[in-house]
């Protein structure tokens, strides 16, 4: 058996890293890392997390942003979705369902009837979607 000396290994499923630029409509939405801070990515993108719900809908540049890394949490959608489809983030940080070449950052547990509508969803990181799939 191992030794852990301290807190190593951190259990938490949540980080907080400062804004790299100003972000609006920050709640529930998917951010990448750049140089150190937490930007919007691009549609498909491979993003760290989803800022919490309880995020402030406008947060200024350097703000720290609280973003769920990994375990079940909720979503903005960008579209319709229903239970079971793989998400990536569209160019806005929303839940979309992952095409061929985009990265899937989870499973949706609940459906979204809209756009904006919060979706419940299983944060997996399970990597590119093949083509074909």
């Amino acid at each position: 058996m191992a030794d852990y000396f301290g807190t190593s290994i951190n259990e938490s499923p949540t980080i907080v890293l400062p804004a790299g630029e100003k972000i609006e409509n920050a709640r529930g939405i998917a951010v990448i890392v750049k140089d150190g801070t937490v930007v919007k990515p691009t549609a498909g993108a491979h993003v760290i997390g989803i800022s919490l719900i309880e995020t402030d809908g406008i947060v200024e540049k350097g703000a720290g942003v609280d973003i769920q890394i990994k375990d079940i949490g909720k979503w903005t959608a960008g579209e319709e979705i229903t239970v079971g489809t793989e998400l990536t983030t569209d160019a806005e940080g929303r839940a979309v369902a992952a095409k061929a070449g985009n990265f899937i950052t989870g499973i949706a547990l609940s459906s979204a009837s809209a756009e904006g509508t919060l979706v419940k969803v299983q944060i997996i990181n399970a990597g590119y979607k093949p083509a074909g799939s």
